[in-house]
């Protein structure tokens, strides 16, 4: 469920669309993507984040979810940081994905 984005693309992307306020490694640090998500919640989106394997040991997989009005832009990936940058990015873009 996510597009196809290498780190750097997503990095590139969130830094055109944020410009100096953003956080450097997001696609790659679960505390800078949350750093994102604080900065896109000010632009009036709420944010939510789901594991959506919570009994696995060994499976990882994020949501990250942004919406505003009826409008969600969730991504899923096995990286949680890169499951918030690429849903912030389509939040942005107003990508629903």
């Amino acid at each position: 469920m996510m597009p196809t984005y290498t780190v750097e693309e997503l990095e590139r992307d969130l830094e055109s669309l944020l410009g100096e306020t953003c956080p450097e490694g997001a696609a790659r640090d679960i505390n800078a993507a949350l750093q994102v998500s604080d900065l896109i919640q000010g632009k009036g989106f709420s944010f939510a984040m789901k594991d959506c394997c919570p009994k696995s040991m060994t499976d990882t997989r994020w949501r990250a979810i942004f919406s505003r009005g009826d409008d969600a832009f969730a991504v899923e990936h096995e990286s949680s940081a890169l499951a918030v940058c690429a849903a912030a990015v389509a939040a942005l873009r107003g990508d629903c994905l």
